[in-house]
């Protein structure tokens, strides 16, 4: 499992490209790319992050199931941010998974040179829904903007490849990632 719930409720930090997922969302929703979601009162309720933290474990799972060993041991580490409710999550691949223990420090995300900067996947937990129930594609996703990976080129890259097995354009089935 991966460091989800446990990092510091303190991070509260914001990543450059949040708007951009977030505007690119509403996009996707008007133009029925996504459905739309019943709006929250309080955007940072604790029911909507614990939908988020199972939403992020559920990727995990799925990242997990469609990686072999050797790739999940090349990945570098990286956060996820789920935008809505601005759950963070902190993914450190071992040999038989990702580090559940592990305690990172607040992400880098301000620095002008990427290489100075964790990498950071930003995605809408509406797009998340969608790639659970096998309804969207990385590819498809990435092309509407409703995911963004800020990483440095190799990073991004494998990030990329991560989430292109876990969730390709062609055979995809919703029994398995639900």
């Amino acid at each position: 499992m991966c460091t989800i719930c446990n990092l510091r409720i303190e991070f509260q930090i914001e990543h450059p490209l949040t708007l951009s997922v977030a505007v690119a969302t509403r996009q996707a929703i008007v133009a029925g790319i996504l459905p739309a979601q019943p709006s929250v009162p309080d955007p940072l309720s604790m029911r909507l992050r614990l939908e988020a933290i199972a939403a992020l474990r559920a990727v995990q799972g799925r990242f997990e199931q469609s990686l072999s060993r050797d790739v999940l041991m090349a990945l570098p580490d990286f956060f996820i941010l789920m935008i809505e409710s601005r759950t963070w999550g902190f993914f450190h691949p071992t040999s038989t998974g990702f580090d559940p223990d592990c305690r990172p420090d607040p992400p880098r995300v301000t620095a002008e040179d990427v290489v100075d900067r964790d990498r950071v996947i930003i995605v809408s937990e509406t797009a998340v829904r969608q790639f659970l129930s096998g309804k969207l594609s990385f590819e498809d996703a990435a092309g509407h903007n409703l995911i963004m990976i800020d990483a440095d080129r190799e990073g991004r890259k494998a990030l990329e490849s991560m989430w292109e097995t876990a969730y390709p354009k062609v055979g995809l089935s919703r029994f398995i990632c639900t």
